[in-house]
């Protein structure tokens, strides 16, 4: 398997040139490479003062209930936002805009029929032909988009897909999504803002521009299409996202109750469970946290990744003696994670500093 940049926050396997990750739109930077698997993965030992935010680099993949496992097992989500956060290809293509009056251009035609066949290279020239001889078909210039993206040309299939979008508006959300692909963002809202506010209807536009949002850290802004998303869907991810945006927009306890919307559709969605348990501490509710991570593990007590935040919050909220504990049972559940060792280390000076103050 190629290798893959692994996403802190759900765990997906992105590309290794990609910034963002695909499933949840966080931000790839400083993450774990997987050459062949995610077990293993190197990273340095966490600052378990953002626990939540970086944990899954250090934990072995085969021995975790991750909240990606856990959600890939549940049912589809309803067809209204097909894909969400997970755009990472050319764009979808359009509905037929050749006029019924227009003859159909054989060199289309036959390029239609050697994209199917999967050569797009023989397919551009009669697609340039085709445009050049028909200037106000959009759909000509999208198809020549897709032929030159699916070989790797993305600055022509962009200029491609720019020229559809301005011969015919149903077009302009291939033409952002693929702004977005490419890295020019800035040009990427621009052009879902504009396809929001002719489509305010448009499940996929709104997600679109709040996942840019989202990735451009524009939390407030986020939050309200990524609440019309999750109130469409229920999809724990959208859930998990607007729980993460509303805490960034300082709205605390919306995420809180958010984050507890996650968990009553997925019980099992850990990160989720620990995000909210480091919302709850932060909120000086250090018992809740401690109560969300135990509930966790009643449910998965064979879950490394909830005893290690347990261990942190237990720490945190001066209950050193626990703490150990629990960071033992990590080191025990999940031997070969990379911060195993440095975890049982920090367990043993916990207990080494309880008996030389005598408690």
């Amino acid at each position: 398997m190629a290798s893959a940049i692994i996403c802190p926050a759900c765990q997906a396997r992105n590309r290794p040139k990609w910034d963002f990750c695909v499933r949840c739109g966080e931000s790839l930077e400083g993450a774990a490479i997987a050459e062949a698997s995610p077990e293993g993965e190197a990273s340095s030992p966490p600052d378990l003062s953002s626990l939540y935010l970086v944990i899954m680099i250090a934990v072995v993949a085969g021995t975790l209930a991750l909240a990606c496992r856990d959600l890939a097992s549940q049912p589809a989500p309803p067809a209204a936002t097909p894909g969400v956060f997970s755009f990472g290809g050319p764009p979808s293509p359009g509905p037929s805009l050749s006029p019924p009056s227009q003859p159909v251009d054989t060199d289309a035609e036959a390029a239609r029929r050697l994209m199917a066949q999967g050569n797009a290279t023989e397919a551009i020239p009669l697609l340039e032909k085709a445009a050049a001889d028909n200037p106000g078909n959009a759909e000509y210039r999208h198809l020549l988009g897709r032929a030159l993206w699916s070989t790797g040309n993305r600055e022509g299939a962009v200029q491609s897909y720019a020229e559809a979008a301005s011969l015919e508006p149903s077009y302009r959300l291939g033409y952002a999504q693929a702004l977005e692909t490419v890295g020019r963002l800035d040009d990427a809202t621009a052009e879902f803002e504009a396809v929001v506010a002719a489509q305010p209807e448009s499940a996929i536009a709104q997600e679109g521009l709040g996942r840019l949002y989202y990735r451009r850290g524009e939390f407030a802004k986020a939050v309200p299409l990524l609440e019309g998303l999750a109130g469409q869907t229920r999809d724990p991810v959208v859930l998990q996202q607007l729980a993460y945006a509303a805490e960034k927009a300082g709205d605390r306890e919306r995420a809180i109750a958010t984050y507890r919307n996650v968990l009553a559709v997925e019980p099992r969605a850990d990160v989720a469970r620990g995000l909210l348990a480091e919302s709850l501490l932060a909120a000086g509710r250090k018992d809740d946290a401690v109560g969300v991570l135990q509930e966790g593990l009643q449910r998965s007590p064979e879950a490394p990744l909830l005893q290690r935040g347990l261990g942190s919050v237990l720490e945190r909220s001066g209950r050193a003696a626990e703490a150990a504990v629990a960071y033992r049972e990590y080191a025990r559940l999940a031997p070969n994670a990379p911060d195993a060792a440095a975890i049982a280390a920090r367990a043993a000076r916990l207990e080494a500093s309880q008996k030389a103050s005598g408690s």
